[in-house]
């Protein structure tokens, strides 16, 4: 379901963009994600907060582990 992780480049610059935070209606509209991802991202998020990429990651696989139970 999701790509190989790479290795952490030393650029702090990239480091960074890799710590953006996103809000609910951004990862709505992203790309990246699958339809199903949007979907549990729509449910579990806060429409207030804002999280990283891996922060909406983690949610997701949280919703998937806890749903297999």
């Amino acid at each position: 379901m999701f790509t190989k992780k790479e290795p952490e480049p030393k650029n702090p610059e990239a480091h960074q963009k890799n710590n953006q935070k996103y809000s609910k209606a951004q990862f709505a509209e992203s790309r990246q994600l699958s339809r199903i991802e949007k979907d549990i991202l729509a449910a579990v998020l806060l429409e207030q907060e804002t999280y990283t990429l891996q922060e909406a990651q983690e949610h997701i696989q949280q919703f998937m582990n806890g749903e297999a139970q």
